[in-house]
């Protein structure tokens, strides 16, 4: 997979330290193998392997969802080329899906869409997990927000409405 990916991987602009030493391959083959996945998805009817990327940038401008997209398909590039090649051999293609979300909520629609499509009928518990996932963070937020305002967390013992209880995940409260 190395092999496939050298050639992309070492166009990347090398960031990390001093850039006056010249970079080995070594190094660069190093940071390649410290990447990591948001997530990954296996279509094992089509054969396809999905790499699944979690965007989440400042979303007040119009295209912020394109300016995100095409971070992290430079971020990913080499990884994605070796991905390809080795799929190849074995007669599975690598396809990489972004979600992109903007730090005020916001999601555009017609994308999620149609990187929802690539998991059919796994649409809707995706969906409700995800729509969950929203809600519980915005009452972190909401929280938060209630309690550095109302000074209620300085209490001992006592919380916004006279209980010292954290939302932890789902109906799971401490």
């Amino acid at each position: 997979m190395w092999e496939a990916a050298k050639e992309e991987e070492m166009r990347i602009p090398w960031k990390e330290g001093s850039e006056e030493s010249s970079v080995s391959e070594e190094q660069y083959q190093e940071r390649f193998w410290r990447r990591t996945l948001d997530g990954i998805g296996l279509d094992t009817v089509n054969r396809v392997f999905l790499h699944i990327e979690f965007k989440r940038t400042q979303d007040a401008r119009s295209n912020y969802v394109e300016r995100a997209a095409a971070a992290a398909q430079n971020q990913y590039k080499s990884l994605l080329a070796g991905l390809q090649a080795v799929g190849r051999v074995n007669g599975w293609q690598a396809q990489q899906i972004v979600f992109v979300g903007g730090t005020c909520g916001s999601v555009h629609v017609e994308i999620f869409n149609k990187n929802m499509k690539a998991f059919e009928s796994k649409w809707d518990p995706i969906r409700q997990k995800l729509v969950r996932r929203l809600l519980e963070e915005q009452d972190k937020v909401l929280r938060s927000y209630f309690a550095q305002k109302g000074g209620a967390r300085g209490q001992k013992g006592k919380g916004i409405h006279g209980k010292c209880r954290e939302h932890v995940k789902w109906d799971m409260y401490v």
